[in-house]
C-alpha cells in the first residue's frame, strides 16, 4: 500500500506539469525532493507494518488476544484511509479535468464578450471548486494536528512512566515458590506502576514459567485438547495421563492447578484493562479538550491569516484575469490587424495574377487566330496545287490518250493473233493423231473357246510332274476374262 501511494505521488506531480507553466527549476527540485521523502517515508511505514504484523498480530503471539480490538482499530483505520484516498483521487481527477477543460477553451479564442463571460465562469468553478477542497482539507488537517497533538501528549506521559520503571528498584516477591527457580530481578520492572491485578498475573506468569506453566508447546497443547474435551472434569487426567509419558500424574495435577490459577488471574486481568482503558479514553478526552482550548486562540489566528491570504489570492487572480483580459483584446486586435494586412496582400497577388492570366488568354488567343490563318492559307495552297497537278495530269492523259489507244489495239491484235495461232495448232495436234490412231489399229477375232484352254503356265507346269505328283486337283488356273467376272 506504501508503494502504490508513492507511485500515485509521483504520478500526480508528474501529470501537474504542463507546457505552458511558468515553474523553474527550483520548484522542480523541490518536488524531487518530496518526492523522495515520501518515498522513504512509505519505506519506513512498510517496515513498520511488517514488523506491526510480525510481533503483534502474529498467530504464534501468545499476546494475540491481549490486541485483538488493536488490530480491529487498525483495520478500521486502513479501511478510512483507503476510501479517504479514493474521494481525494476523485477531487483531484475533477479539478484536473475542468483545468484541461479551461485549456480547451484557450486553443480556440474568439473576441467575443460571450466567449470572456463562458471563460469567466469557467475559472470561477475552477476557483470555487479548488477553495472548497483547500478548505475541506485545511479541516481535515487541523483535526489530524489536534490528535497528533494529544496522541503526543499521551506518548510523552508514557515515556515518563517507562522511564518511572525503568529507574524503580527490584520488586520482592512475596510468595515464591521453592519448587521453581526465581526469577531474576530487573531494573527494568514494569509491573510497578501497572493495575494490581495485571501486576499479579505478570508476576504469576513470571513464577510459574510463562502463559504454559513451564510445560512444552506440545504438553500443554494436549493437555488443552484432553481438558477442553472433556470440559474441565477431573476425569480427563486419567485419559490424559497415557497421553504424556514424559508427565507423572501428579505433575499433570499440578499443572490443573497451575492453569485454574492462570485463568482466573487472567480474567481479572482483562477486567482491570478494560476499566484501565476508559479510564485513558477519559483521560484522552480531556487531553483532547485542553488542546482544544489551548489551539482555540491559535485557530482564530491562523483563519484569519487564512482568510486574508485566500482574499488577496482572489484580487490577485482578478488582477491577473483583467490582465489577461486587457493582454487578449490586444493580441485581438493584432491579430485583426495582421489579418487584414495578409488579407490585403492576398487581394493585391490575386489581382496580379488575374491581369497574368488575363494577358496569358489574350496571347493565346492570337496564337490560335494567326495559326489558324495559317492554316487556312496552307489548306487553300494545298487545293491550288492539287487542282494544278489535276490539270497537269489530265493534259497528259488527253496527249498520251491517242498512243495508249493504239497500243490498246495493237495488244488486241497481238492477242488474237495468238490465240488464233493456239486453234491452229491445237487442230493439226489433232489430225495427227488421228492419223497415228489409224495406223495401229489391230482387228482381232474372238474366240470363247480359249477360255477353257490351260495357260502357257499350267502346260509347262503338267511337263515337269513327277511321278510321285499323283493326287485329287482341286483347282485349276483358267485365263481372266469378263465373262467370268460377271458370273
Amino acid at each position: 500500500m506504501a508503494a502504490s501511494t508513492g507511485a500515485e505521488v509521483r504520478n500526480g506531480l508528474d501529470s501537474d506539469r504542463s507546457p505552458h507553466s511558468s515553474r523553474g527549476k527550483g520548484d522542480h527540485s523541490k518536488k524531487m525532493e518530496l518526492i523522495k521523502e515520501i518515498l522513504q517515508l512509505n519505506t519506513k511505514i512498510k517496515n513498520m507494518e511488517r514488523e506491526k504484523s510480525t510481533h503483534l498480530y502474529s498467530k504464534r503471539s501468545d499476546f494475540r488476544k491481549d490486541f485483538s480490538n488493536l488490530e480491529d482499530a487498525d483495520m478500521k483505520f486502513t479501511n478510512e484511509h483507503a476510501s479517504e484516498k479514493v474521494k481525494l483521487k476523485q477531487q483531484l481527477n475533477k479539478i484536473r479535468s475542468m483545468v484541461k477543460k479551461f485549456h480547451h477553451e484557450l486553443q480556440d479564442v474568439k473576441p467575443t464578450p460571450e466567449f470572456v463571460e463562458k471563460l469567466k465562469i469557467i475559472m470561477e468553478d475552477i476557483e470555487k471548486t479548488i477553495s472548497a477542497f483547500k478548505e475541506e482539507q485545511r479541516i481535515h488537517y487541523e483535526e489530524l494536528m489536534r490528535e497528533e497533538k494529544a496522541t503526543t501528549q499521551e506518548i510523552q506521559a508514557l515515556e515518563k512512566r517507562f522511564e518511572a520503571w525503568s529507574q524503580a528498584g527490584p520488586v520482592n516477591l512475596d510468595t515464591p515458590r521453592s519448587a521453581r527457580p526465581k526469577p531474576l530481578a530487573s531494573a527494568r520492572d514494569v509491573t510497578k506502576d501497572l493495575p494490581p491485578e495485571v501486576a499479579a498475573f505478570e508476576r504469576f506468569l513470571q513464577q510459574t514459567g510463562g502463559h504454559r506453566g513451564g510445560w512444552d508447546e506440545y504438553d500443554h497443547q494436549t493437555f488443552m485438547k484432553f481438558r477442553n474435551k472433556h470440559k474441565g472434569k477431573p476425569l480427563f487426567i486419567r485419559e490424559l495421563y497415557p497421553a504424556l509419558p514424559t508427565k507423572t500424574e501428579q505433575q499433570v495435577r499440578e499443572h490443573e492447578n497451575w492453569y485454574q490459577e492462570y485463568s482466573s488471574l487472567n480474567e481479572k486481568k482483562k477486567d482491570a484493562i478494560q476499566s484501565w482503558r476508559i479510564k485513558k479514553e477519559h483521560e484522552k478526552k480531556e487531553v483532547l479538550a485542553q488542546a482544544e482550548e489551548e489551539s482555540e486562540s491559535e485557530e482564530d489566528e491562523r483563519m484569519l491569516k487564512l482568510q486574508e491570504k485566500i482574499e488577496k489570492e482572489k484580487e490577485d487572480r482578478f488582477k491577473k484575469l483583467n490582465a489577461w483580459k486587457v493582454q487578449k483584446e490586444l493580441e485581438r486586435v493584432q491579430e485583426e490587424e495582421r489579418k487584414l494586412r495578409e488579407d490585403l496582400s492576398k487581394k493585391a497577388e490575386e489581382d496580379r495574377e488575374k491581369e497574368r492570366q488575363e494577358k496569358l488568354r489574350a496571347m493565346v488567343q492570337e496564337y490560335k487566330q494567326q495559326k489558324n490563318e495559317v492554316d487556312d492559307f496552307l489548306k487553300l495552297e494545298e487545293m491550288a496545287e492539287r487542282e494544278a497537278e489535276a490539270e497537269a495530269k489530265r493534259k497528259q492523259l488527253a496527249k498520251e490518250l491517242p498512243r495508249l489507244k493504239q497500243r490498246n489495239q495493237k495488244f488486241l491484235e497481238e492477242k488474237l493473233a495468238r490465240e488464233k495461232a493456239k486453234e491452229e495448232a491445237d487442230k493439226k495436234k489433232k489430225e495427227r493423231l488421228e492419223r497415228i490412231k489409224s495406223q495401229v489399229k489391230v482387228d482381232v477375232k474372238r474366240d470363247p473357246s480359249r477360255l477353257l484352254k490351260p495357260t502357257a503356265g499350267w502346260m509347262e507346269r503338267e511337263k515337269n510332274k513327277g511321278p510321285n505328283g499323283g493326287g485329287q486337283v482341286l483347282s485349276m488356273q483358267h485365263r481372266y476374262s469378263l465373262i467370268m467376272f460377271f458370273t
